[in-house]
C-alpha cells in the first residue's frame, strides 16, 4: 500500500510529483478536507487583518475636515443662476 500526495481540481486528481503504477491497479482515494480548512483559516486571517486596519485608519477622514474638501459652509457666498437677470 502506497499513499500519493496531490489535489483534486475539476473532479480529476493530480499527484504532486510523477508516480509508476501499475496499468489496472486498485486503488482507493481518501480526501483529507486540509485544503478547504486552510481556505477558511486564510480568509478569516485575511477578514481579522481587513477589520484591524479599518479600525486603525478610523481617524484618517479627518484630514477632509480641511476647508479645501468641507461639503460645509467655507464662508462664500453661493452663486446662483435663477438670481440672474434676463432669464
Amino acid at each position: 500500500m502506497r499513499a500519493i500526495n496531490g489535489y483534486i481540481e475539476d473532479g480529476r486528481f493530480t499527484p504532486y510529483e510523477a508516480v509508476d503504477l501499475p496499468r489496472r491497479a486498485n486503488a482507493i482515494l481518501v480526501i483529507q478536507d486540509t485544503v478547504q480548512s486552510l481556505k477558511r483559516e486564510n480568509d478569516r486571517a485575511w477578514l481579522d487583518e481587513f477589520h484591524r486596519m479599518a479600525a486603525e485608519s478610523a481617524d484618517e477622514n479627518d484630514v477632509f475636515n480641511d476647508e479645501a474638501f468641507a461639503r460645509r459652509p467655507g464662508g462664500r457666498e453661493l452663486v446662483t443662476f435663477s438670481d440672474e437677470v434676463g432669464l
